[in-house]
Protein backbone atom coordinates (compact mmCIF):
# COMPACT_ATOMS: atom_id res chain seq x y z
CA UNK A 1 0.00 0.00 0.00
CA UNK A 2 2.99 2.54 1.01
CA UNK A 3 3.81 4.79 -2.11
CA UNK A 4 7.05 5.41 -3.13
CA UNK A 5 7.94 8.97 -4.51
CA UNK A 6 11.33 9.08 -4.19
CA UNK A 7 10.72 11.22 -1.57
CA UNK A 8 12.55 10.65 2.25
CA UNK A 9 9.87 9.28 4.16
CA UNK A 10 8.97 7.89 8.01
CA UNK A 11 8.16 4.01 7.35
CA UNK A 12 6.53 4.14 10.25
CA UNK A 13 3.96 7.02 9.72
CA UNK A 14 3.55 5.34 6.53
CA UNK A 15 2.61 1.75 8.38
CA UNK A 16 0.32 3.93 10.28
CA UNK A 17 -1.77 5.04 7.13
CA UNK A 18 -1.69 1.92 5.52
CA UNK A 19 -3.18 0.65 9.22
CA UNK A 20 -6.36 3.13 8.70
CA UNK A 21 -6.49 2.83 4.82
CA UNK A 22 -7.42 -0.84 5.56
CA UNK A 23 -9.67 -0.97 8.06
CA UNK A 24 -11.94 2.28 6.65
CA UNK A 25 -11.96 0.09 3.61
CA UNK A 26 -13.09 -3.27 5.78
CA UNK A 27 -14.98 -1.71 8.68
CA UNK A 28 -12.92 -4.34 10.98
CA UNK A 29 -10.24 -6.79 11.24
CA UNK A 30 -8.31 -9.07 13.68
CA UNK A 31 -4.58 -8.89 14.23
CA UNK A 32 -3.75 -11.91 11.44
CA UNK A 33 -6.46 -10.44 8.89
CA UNK A 34 -4.56 -7.01 9.25
CA UNK A 35 -1.02 -8.30 9.48
CA UNK A 36 -1.77 -9.80 5.72
CA UNK A 37 -3.36 -6.75 4.51
CA UNK A 38 -0.42 -4.55 5.32
CA UNK A 39 2.35 -6.89 5.00
CA UNK A 40 3.52 -6.74 8.41
CA UNK A 41 4.21 -9.48 10.99
CA UNK A 42 1.58 -10.40 13.67
CA UNK A 43 3.38 -8.88 16.46
CA UNK A 44 4.58 -5.97 14.93
CA UNK A 45 0.58 -5.51 13.77
CA UNK A 46 -0.24 -5.60 17.30
CA UNK A 47 2.14 -3.32 18.36
CA UNK A 48 0.78 -0.53 16.02
CA UNK A 49 -2.93 -1.40 16.87
CA UNK A 50 -2.22 -1.33 20.88
CA UNK A 51 -0.42 2.46 20.67
CA UNK A 52 -3.36 3.50 18.10
CA UNK A 53 -6.20 2.18 21.02
CA UNK A 54 -4.44 4.04 23.61
CA UNK A 55 -4.85 7.02 21.92
CA UNK A 56 -8.76 6.69 20.94
CA UNK A 57 -8.01 6.46 17.62
CA UNK A 58 -8.41 2.42 17.04
CA UNK A 59 -11.19 0.59 19.05
CA UNK A 60 -11.25 -3.31 19.85
CA UNK A 61 -14.44 -5.08 20.01
CA UNK A 62 -14.89 -9.07 20.37
CA UNK A 63 -11.35 -9.62 19.00
CA UNK A 64 -11.73 -7.15 16.26
CA UNK A 65 -10.19 -3.76 15.38
CA UNK A 66 -11.81 -0.47 13.73
CA UNK A 67 -11.46 3.39 13.59
CA UNK A 68 -12.04 5.16 16.86
CA UNK A 69 -14.26 7.77 17.55
CA UNK A 70 -10.99 10.24 18.57
CA UNK A 71 -10.37 10.29 14.66
CA UNK A 72 -14.49 12.27 14.38
CA UNK A 73 -12.95 15.52 15.79
CA UNK A 74 -10.17 15.60 12.96
CA UNK A 75 -12.35 15.00 10.50
CA UNK A 76 -15.11 17.54 11.22
CA UNK A 77 -11.76 20.22 11.74
CA UNK A 78 -10.75 19.69 8.26
CA UNK A 79 -14.22 20.17 6.60
CA UNK A 80 -15.10 23.30 8.21
CA UNK A 81 -11.77 24.30 7.95
CA UNK A 82 -12.65 23.84 4.09
CA UNK A 83 -13.51 26.98 2.23
CA UNK A 84 -15.91 25.49 -0.20
CA UNK A 85 -17.76 23.78 2.57
CA UNK A 86 -18.25 27.07 4.19
CA UNK A 87 -19.38 28.71 1.14
CA UNK A 88 -21.83 26.08 -0.03
CA UNK A 89 -23.03 25.16 3.72
CA UNK A 90 -26.23 27.23 3.23
CA UNK A 91 -27.09 26.84 -0.30
CA UNK A 92 -27.06 23.33 -0.17
CA UNK A 93 -29.01 23.18 2.85
CA UNK A 94 -31.23 25.28 1.04
CA UNK A 95 -30.97 23.32 -2.09
CA UNK A 96 -32.26 20.00 -0.35
CA UNK A 97 -35.24 21.64 1.54
CA UNK A 98 -36.62 23.55 -1.60
CA UNK A 99 -36.40 20.21 -3.86
CA UNK A 100 -37.47 17.99 -0.84
CA UNK A 101 -34.34 15.61 -2.52
CA UNK A 102 -31.04 14.89 -1.70
CA UNK A 103 -28.40 17.89 -2.12
CA UNK A 104 -24.41 16.84 -2.38
CA UNK A 105 -21.35 18.97 -2.47
CA UNK A 106 -18.31 17.08 -3.44
CA UNK A 107 -14.77 17.76 -4.37
CA UNK A 108 -11.78 15.87 -6.72
CA UNK A 109 -8.33 14.60 -4.10
CA UNK A 110 -5.91 12.62 -6.09
CA UNK A 111 -8.44 11.39 -8.92
CA UNK A 112 -11.01 10.27 -6.24
CA UNK A 113 -14.59 12.24 -5.36
CA UNK A 114 -15.05 13.36 -1.89
CA UNK A 115 -18.29 14.24 -0.15
CA UNK A 116 -18.12 17.34 1.30
CA UNK A 117 -21.30 18.06 2.55
CA UNK A 118 -24.78 15.74 1.79
CA UNK A 119 -28.23 17.40 3.13
CA UNK A 120 -31.72 15.29 2.61
CA UNK A 121 -35.09 17.10 1.66
CA UNK A 122 -38.28 15.95 3.29
CA UNK A 123 -38.47 13.44 -0.23
CA UNK A 124 -34.89 12.14 -0.58
CA UNK A 125 -34.91 8.67 -1.43
CA UNK A 126 -31.64 6.12 -1.61
CA UNK A 127 -30.66 7.52 1.83
CA UNK A 128 -28.68 4.17 2.20
CA UNK A 129 -27.37 4.24 -1.00
CA UNK A 130 -25.97 7.65 -0.62
CA UNK A 131 -24.94 7.63 2.91
CA UNK A 132 -22.55 4.71 1.94
CA UNK A 133 -20.75 6.82 -0.36
CA UNK A 134 -19.92 9.27 2.48
CA UNK A 135 -17.81 6.24 4.00
CA UNK A 136 -14.86 6.39 1.43
CA UNK A 137 -13.49 8.32 -1.45
CA UNK A 138 -15.00 7.62 -4.81
CA UNK A 139 -13.84 6.45 -8.46
CA UNK A 140 -17.21 7.18 -10.13
CA UNK A 141 -16.46 9.58 -12.04
CA UNK A 142 -18.24 8.86 -15.14
CA UNK A 143 -21.83 7.78 -13.95
CA UNK A 144 -22.43 10.14 -11.37
CA UNK A 145 -23.83 14.14 -12.02
CA UNK A 146 -21.04 15.59 -9.40
CA UNK A 147 -18.53 13.22 -10.91
CA UNK A 148 -19.39 13.93 -14.56
CA UNK A 149 -19.23 17.89 -14.12
CA UNK A 150 -15.97 17.70 -12.28
CA UNK A 151 -14.62 15.57 -15.29
CA UNK A 152 -15.63 18.09 -18.08
CA UNK A 153 -13.88 20.82 -16.62
CA UNK A 154 -10.71 19.19 -15.84
CA UNK A 155 -7.63 19.53 -18.16
CA UNK A 156 -7.45 16.77 -20.82
CA UNK A 157 -4.17 14.92 -19.57
CA UNK A 158 -5.99 15.17 -15.82
CA UNK A 159 -9.60 13.50 -17.05
CA UNK A 160 -7.67 11.18 -19.22
CA UNK A 161 -5.39 10.06 -15.99
CA UNK A 162 -8.57 9.66 -14.04
CA UNK A 163 -10.61 7.52 -16.54
CA UNK A 164 -7.43 5.11 -16.84
CA UNK A 165 -6.85 5.32 -13.50
CA UNK A 166 -10.57 4.18 -12.22
CA UNK A 167 -11.87 2.53 -15.98
CA UNK A 168 -15.54 3.19 -16.90
CA UNK A 169 -17.26 0.30 -15.07
CA UNK A 170 -20.77 -0.69 -15.42
CA UNK A 171 -23.21 -0.29 -12.70
CA UNK A 172 -26.62 -0.38 -15.04
CA UNK A 173 -27.70 -0.38 -18.24
CA UNK A 174 -27.37 2.84 -18.89
CA UNK A 175 -24.10 3.69 -17.42
CA UNK A 176 -21.29 4.62 -19.93
CA UNK A 177 -18.69 2.64 -20.60
CA UNK A 178 -17.32 3.44 -23.88
CA UNK A 179 -14.44 6.18 -23.86
CA UNK A 180 -14.99 8.50 -27.21
CA UNK A 181 -19.40 8.07 -25.67
CA UNK A 182 -18.07 9.67 -22.28
CA UNK A 183 -15.36 12.12 -24.41
CA UNK A 184 -18.48 13.42 -26.20
CA UNK A 185 -20.84 13.29 -23.19
CA UNK A 186 -18.49 15.70 -21.28
CA UNK A 187 -18.20 18.28 -24.12
CA UNK A 188 -21.56 18.57 -24.24
CA UNK A 189 -21.60 18.88 -20.54
CA UNK A 190 -19.21 21.85 -20.49
CA UNK A 191 -20.97 23.91 -23.31
CA UNK A 192 -24.11 23.84 -21.57
CA UNK A 193 -23.06 24.14 -18.44
CA UNK A 194 -24.94 20.70 -16.28
CA UNK A 195 -24.13 16.99 -16.42
CA UNK A 196 -26.90 14.23 -15.88
CA UNK A 197 -27.29 11.36 -14.34
CA UNK A 198 -30.23 9.26 -15.99
CA UNK A 199 -30.06 5.70 -13.94
CA UNK A 200 -26.25 5.44 -14.78
CA UNK A 201 -25.16 4.58 -11.16
CA UNK A 202 -28.21 2.95 -9.37
CA UNK A 203 -31.58 2.06 -11.35
CA UNK A 204 -34.29 4.37 -10.24
CA UNK A 205 -32.47 7.30 -8.97
CA UNK A 206 -31.71 10.51 -11.38
CA UNK A 207 -29.51 13.55 -10.46
CA UNK A 208 -28.83 16.72 -11.80
CA UNK A 209 -24.74 17.92 -11.20
CA UNK A 210 -23.41 21.73 -11.87
CA UNK A 211 -19.54 22.81 -11.60
CA UNK A 212 -18.28 24.73 -9.09
CA UNK A 213 -15.32 26.61 -10.65
CA UNK A 214 -13.11 29.67 -8.99
CA UNK A 215 -11.14 32.82 -10.38
CA UNK A 216 -9.37 31.39 -13.31
CA UNK A 217 -12.34 29.38 -14.03
CA UNK A 218 -10.26 26.28 -11.69
CA UNK A 219 -12.87 23.18 -11.12
CA UNK A 220 -12.79 23.17 -6.96
CA UNK A 221 -16.32 21.15 -7.05
CA UNK A 222 -19.33 20.24 -7.98
CA UNK A 223 -22.71 20.25 -5.96
CA UNK A 224 -25.85 17.55 -7.67
CA UNK A 225 -29.34 16.79 -6.81
CA UNK A 226 -30.49 13.57 -6.60
CA UNK A 227 -34.48 12.26 -6.69
CA UNK A 228 -36.37 9.60 -7.94
CA UNK A 229 -36.62 8.42 -11.87
CA UNK A 230 -40.04 7.98 -11.65
CA UNK A 231 -40.73 11.74 -10.42
CA UNK A 232 -37.71 13.56 -12.48
CA UNK A 233 -38.82 13.14 -16.28
CA UNK A 234 -39.00 15.03 -19.88
CA UNK A 235 -38.70 19.29 -19.30
CA UNK A 236 -38.53 18.75 -15.17
CA UNK A 237 -35.37 16.70 -15.45
CA UNK A 238 -33.50 18.01 -18.69
CA UNK A 239 -34.57 22.16 -17.72
CA UNK A 240 -35.87 22.94 -14.72
CA UNK A 241 -34.11 21.20 -12.09
CA UNK A 242 -30.50 22.15 -13.78
CA UNK A 243 -31.46 25.70 -13.93
CA UNK A 244 -31.77 25.04 -10.22
CA UNK A 245 -28.41 23.50 -9.98
CA UNK A 246 -27.04 25.90 -11.91
CA UNK A 247 -28.48 28.51 -10.23
CA UNK A 248 -27.20 27.51 -6.60
CA UNK A 249 -23.14 26.80 -8.28
CA UNK A 250 -23.60 29.83 -9.16
CA UNK A 251 -24.36 30.97 -6.14
CA UNK A 252 -21.67 29.19 -4.22
CA UNK A 253 -18.70 30.84 -6.44
CA UNK A 254 -19.86 34.03 -5.46
CA UNK A 255 -19.82 33.18 -1.65
CA UNK A 256 -16.00 31.93 -2.72
CA UNK A 257 -15.41 35.30 -4.24
CA UNK A 258 -16.86 37.64 -1.70
CA UNK A 259 -14.42 35.51 0.97
CA UNK A 260 -11.37 35.92 -0.99
CA UNK A 261 -8.37 34.15 -2.26
CA UNK A 262 -7.70 32.05 0.61
CA UNK A 263 -10.75 29.86 -1.50
CA UNK A 264 -8.37 29.17 -3.83
CA UNK A 265 -6.01 27.02 -1.31
CA UNK A 266 -9.03 25.26 0.34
Amino acid sequence: MSSNDGSRRIQSADRVCDIFEQLRSDGDSTVSELASSVDLSPGTTHTYLATLESRGLIRKREGKYRLGLELLPYGEHVRHQNALYKAATEEIHRLAHDSGACAHLMTEYQNQLLVLQEVYGEKAIGTTFHSQKLEQPQKSFHCTAAGKSILAHLPDDRRQEVVQEHGLKEFSSTTITDEPVLIEELETIEERGFALNDQEHMQGIRAVGAPIQYDDERIIGAISLSGSASNWSGDRFRRDLPEEVMRVANAIEVNLHSAGHSAARG
